[in-house]
């Protein structure tokens, strides 16, 4: 136990920011969560045309609606680095800043402002890399066949759950007895608005 206080670089003492993890590490991670989402993409595509249009399973289609799903997230992917690339020129403090930086208040203010540039700066370099694994992906058929299979056993998985829920019969009630229910929910609610605003 201590009986007399800390020196002062102890209690002032900040602890070390941590390294940003390599940018192929990130970019790898990036390009997993956008591997993902077209996955899920692709499937909603699938379950449309088997529902909308009636059609079949056809590995050429799901292929293109891969690749369709790859445009559209790359599209967007770019336009976000962009974005970010923009904002991280108007983050960073401006050259007079820096200069005439000379409390501590204006020196973390500086600080602060140059870590949120480089963390826009960071993020917009990962975006575009995924970008680039994704055009690349785009054009190797083995990765847009993968992504259109596992789309559809992904569908049939979950048509395959839906089917295995059990159901009860449908009740059929004349329109007589559908107004009467109708009628019944509504006094059911107008219970409970009462029971909350005590009107």
């Amino acid at each position: 136990m201590r009986f007399w206080p800390a020196p002062a670089a102890a209690i002032t003492a900040q602890p070390r920011p941590q390294t940003p993890r390599a940018l192929t590490h990130q970019i790898e991670e990036g390009y997993l969560v956008a591997l993902s989402a077209l996955r899920l993409s692709v499937k909603n595509g699938i379950i449309m045309r088997i529902l909308r249009d009636g059609a079949a399973w056809d590995e050429q289609e799901s292929a293109d609606l891969a690749r369709k799903a790859i445009d559209t997230l790359a599209t967007e992917l770019r336009t976000n680095a962009a974005r970010l690339s923009d904002d991280s020129v108007s983050a960073a403090p401006s050259p007079r800043e820096s200069r005439s930086a000379l409390s501590k208040r204006d020196l973390a203010r500086v600080r602060r402002k140059r870590d949120e540039a480089e963390r826009l700066a960071a993020r917009s370099r990962t975006l575009r890399g995924v970008v680039e694994k994704l055009e690349a992906a785009r054009d190797d058929d083995t990765v847009v066949r993968d992504l259109a299979v596992r789309a559809r056993d992904d569908t049939i998985g979950e048509l395959m759950q839906a089917r295995l829920i059990p159901r009860a019969e449908p009740v059929l009630l004349s329109e007589e007895e559908q107004r009467a229910a109708i009628a019944g929910v509504k006094a059911d609610l107008q219970l409970l608005i009462d029971e909350r605003t005590g009107y």
